[in-house]
């Protein structure tokens, strides 16, 4: 079952990163360029989340109620604290994936609060692009790891 699971969220984790990557040169260009806040881009900003909740859920069953099988059954967190691979999955991983999250849901009720087109793909550019950014950056730390 784990390892259907890590693969559920390594495939929506890959398809992600494409929706972010086009959503934050979405929201560059229309920041830049001064173009109107759509419909689509609304969607778009909307499916993002939506894979953060999907990343979210799945992360949490990983974490809490699947483990893989050549992990210690009986590991405390004291110990996990001690070795940096463990570390990073049980402390450093959760933490930036809940920011990442966070922020993102933030900035699309606040973005929808914005009057101005420009107001909305700035704010967008700041609160996706930081989202984003810490995704990639926690995914990159696992690849080393």
């Amino acid at each position: 079952m784990y390892d259907i699971v890590i693969r559920f969220h390594y495939w929506t984790s890959s398809i992600f990163f494409v929706f972010g990557l086009i959503m934050v040169i979405w929201a560059i260009v229309g920041w830049v360029k001064s173009k109107a806040y759509s419909s689509a881009f609304n969607k778009l900003s909307f499916i993002f989340l939506l894979f953060l909740y999907i990343q979210l859920l799945t992360g949490i069953v990983l974490y809490f109620f699947l483990k893989p099988e050549n992990l210690a059954p009986n590991i405390s967190l004291e110990q996990a604290v001690r070795q940096s691979s463990l570390r990073f999955w049980a402390i450093e991983h959760i933490s930036l994936m809940l920011f990442a999250f966070l922020l993102a849901q933030i900035g699309r009720l606040f973005i929808k609060k914005l009057a101005s087109d420009r107001q909305k793909f700035r704010a967008a550019t700041f609160y996706y692009g930081i989202s984003f950014l810490v995704v990639l950056i926690s995914a990159s730390m696992a690849m080393i790891r």
